[in-house]
C-alpha cells in the first residue's frame, strides 16, 4: 500500500502511455501520462488495477494533507501538523502567524482530528444469517473477525442487515476507511 502514497512520476522518457496512479491528495486514482521508462511503483496499467491496489488507504480530512506551514513569524510555538507521508503526527515549531489549518496544540488534537478512531456501521457487526426461505441467492455480509466481506448463499427472506448484494457495496460501508 506504501506504493499508492508515492508521488506521481511521469519518468524521464518521452513516451505518452496513458497509465493510473493513486493521488494522496485527491484519494482517488488518476490517469497521467508515462514516459516509458524509470518512474516509480505508483504506476499502474489500468484503473482496476489501481483501485484494487489502493482502496484500502485510509482517507484523511483536507486538511491533513497540506503540507506544515511554519509562518513567516517568530514565536517558535511548538505545535503538531499531520504528515501525510508518514501518515503520523509530528511536531511542527509555529511561528505564531499565517501558516495553514494543518496545526494542532497537540498530539492528541492531531491525532483525534485526522486519524479518527474508525468504527464499524453497526449493520456490519451482525452474523452471517442465510434467512428462512429457500432461495439460493449470491450475497456477502462482512466478517468482523477476518475484517472482510465474505460471499454467502441467501434464502430470499428473513436474515439480518448485514447482507449485501455486491462485494463492492459490502466493502464501501463495512470497510470505510481501513
Amino acid at each position: 500500500r506504501e506504493i499508492c502514497l508515492l508521488p506521481v512520476d511521469e519518468g524521464p522518457c518521452r513516451a505518452l502511455l496513458p497509465r493510473y496512479y493513486y493521488n494522496r491528495y485527491t484519494q482517488k486514482c488518476e490517469e497521467f501520462s508515462y514516459g516509458g521508462c524509470e518512474g516509480n511503483a505508483n504506476n499502474f496499467v489500468s484503473l482496476e488495477n489501481c483501485e484494487k491496489t489502493c482502496w484500502k488507504i485510509r482517507k484523511v480530512p483536507k486538511i491533513c494533507r497540506l503540507e506544515p506551514e511554519e509562518g513567516p513569524c517568530r514565536a517558535m510555538l511548538k505545535t503538531y501538523f499531520y504528515n501525510f507521508t508518514a501518515m503520523e503526527c509530528q511536531i511542527l515549531t509555529y511561528g505564531g502567524c499565517y501558516g495553514n489549518e494543518n496545526r494542532f496544540v497537540d498530539r492528541n488534537s492531531c491525532l483525534n482530528y485526522c486519524e479518527p478512531q474508525k468504527k464499524t456501521p453497526s449493520i456490519c457487526i451482525g452474523p452471517m444469517d442465510q434467512g428462512s426461505c429457500s432461495a439460493s441467492i449470491s450475497r456477502y455480509y462482512y466478517n468482523p473477525v477476518i475484517k472482510s466481506c465474505v460471499e454467502f448463499t441467501y434464502t430470499g427472506c428473513g436474515g439480518n442487515a448485514n447482507n449485501f448484494s455486491t462485494k463492492q457495496s459490502c466493502k464501501s460501508i463495512c470497510m470505510k476507511g481501513m
